[in-house]
């Protein structure tokens, strides 16, 4: 635990040696696994969680430039094309109008299979009403 010594007056003095704290070479280890099993499917969600925001943008877009069902789906597929969006057409959009034929809401949901390690792959399912 401690070592003797004598001091500079001759007297015995106790040096305790402090165990050295930090991490070991394997538990680095194990820390860089996790951290690298978390990181990894996350980096490869990122380009569908962009065109979502994507198709979340030209959605809004097309509601807001066209009046008519046509036009809506028109507008939309003009900005899916400008933003290669390939997830979702114009005629996908669930458009609700009201009585007077004004676009009230436009809708979307799709799906879409990100793939991870080998078989393994995540199925995400996204929606939105603009």
């Amino acid at each position: 635990m401690g070592q003797k010594r004598l001091g500079s007056q001759g007297r015995v003095r106790f040096d305790v040696i402090h165990r050295a704290r930090g991490f070991s070479l394997g538990s680095l280890l194990v820390v860089f696994i996790i951290v690298g099993a978390v990181a990894v499917p996350a980096l490869k969600v990122i380009p569908s969680l962009i065109e979502y925001f994507s198709i979340k943008r030209a959605v809004n877009y097309a509601k807001g430039t066209g009046t008519k069902r046509s036009e809506v789906a028109a507008s939309f597929d003009k900005q899916a094309t400008i933003d290669r969006i390939s997830s979702i057409k114009g005629e996908d959009l669930d458009i609700e109008e009201d009585e007077t034929g004004r676009i009230r809401a436009v809708g979307f949901e799709y799906r879409t299979e990100v793939q991870i390690y080998g078989p393994l792959s995540f199925l995400i399912t996204y929606s939105g009403t603009q």
